[in-house]
């Protein structure tokens, strides 16, 4: 954890700013003299806090740090996601024209000396490309596995920070970011509109909002959920782990590599493209393995329809946003707003 995230930093309990950090134990990383706002400037270093814990010195709640990462979070967790072996590799093109196109209207350009909020942060792919654009990204899960991996996985860059949080309790201060985005996960959570509010109050005015949610499944596609969801509701990890890896396998031979090998071909694309998840064959397998994983862990919620994201950015007083419906295996929405 570096000293700087405390700028950003409330307690999610009272919401109190008068937070105290304690440092058990440090380490001196080397970045870029322009980039150091406590270490040395002529040696081009800085602290990072690996131990410790952040203190609320109005409600006295205790938050520790561990493995550089601090835990911000009230009660239980939900269920968790598999993600602790996950990595991506960064020359795979797939990973950023995803980002690219979930962002959409903004570019990279938009992102460069932005304070920027990953709400749902998974393994970090999408802080990862943020970070790169330029932006300061606080990456968010509620998570262990997820904070684990997106801190392993954004390593490289020194202007993301990792916390262990609530997207619907986030410990960020009001008005004080540029743009926070939520993709893959409103429809998991149990009232989507909180985690809405809290998104939009961290935001500066003008500040940004961008979503990505799935929209309805009906027919087969649905019928397949609810049995899976059904067989594996009561598997331990290690089972549906194992579970997960018998499906990925099953795809990787029955769906990613017939579309590889006739997805190219005049006359066979429009028949390989009704395969099941198709559009997964880029993907390394540990990836789809954890989204495998998740989507059978995780239950999901709640469906969405543009209309509800008209209706959601309106009512919270967003002005100039943008609804589109993409189509791949399903139907999926995303949106971007600006806060007034």
């Amino acid at each position: 954890m570096k000293y700087r995230l405390m700028n950003w930093l409330i307690c999610p309990h009272c919401k109190s700013e008068n937070l105290i950090l304690e440092s058990t134990k440090t380490v001196k990383t080397n970045v870029y003299s322009s980039h150091i706002l406590d270490g040395d400037l002529e040696d081009d270093w800085e602290h990072e806090v690996i131990e410790g814990a952040i203190h609320c010195s109005d409600c006295e709640t205790y938050y520790p740090i561990r493995d550089g990462i601090p835990r911000m979070v009230i009660g239980e967790l939900g269920p968790q996601t598999q993600h602790r072996t996950t990595s991506f590799n960064r020359a795979i093109d797939v990973w950023e024209e995803h980002f690219k196109e979930l962002s959409y209207p903004l570019t990279d350009k938009d992102y460069l000396g932005k304070t920027v909020v990953d709400i749902g942060c998974g393994y970090g792919r999408h802080s990862f490309f943020a970070a790169r654009y330029g932006a300061e990204v606080i990456a968010v899960d509620s998570s262990e596995d997820a904070v684990l991996s997106t801190s392993k996985n954004c390593a490289s860059l020194k202007h993301v920070h990792v916390v262990m949080a609530d997207a619907a309790q986030l410990p960020i201060k009001s008005q004080i970011i540029d743009h926070a985005y939520c993709f893959g996960v409103l429809h998991h959570i149990e009232n989507p509109l909180e985690v809405l509010k809290k998104a939009t109050d961290i935001l500066k005015p003008s500040g940004s909002l961008s979503l990505w949610v799935y929209g309805p499944r009906q027919g087969l596609t649905l019928m397949i959920n609810n049995a899976l969801r059904g067989m594996t509701t009561n598997m331990s990890h290690e089972e549906l782990l194992q579970f997960s890896r018998t499906i990925a396998s099953s795809l990787r031979l029955f769906s990613h590599t017939p579309y590889k090998i006739f997805g190219q071909i005049p006359g066979l694309r429009s028949i390989v493209s009704h395969l099941p998840v198709h559009d997964h064959h880029k993907w390394p397998f540990d990836v789809v393995v954890a989204d495998i994983y998740d989507r059978l862990r995780i239950p999901v919620l709640h469906w969405f329809t543009g209309e509800d994201l008209e209706k959601w950015y309106g009512n919270m007083g967003y002005v100039n946003f943008t609804v589109r419906r993409r189509v791949g295996n399903n139907e999926t929405f995303c949106a971007t707003g600006f806060r007034r």
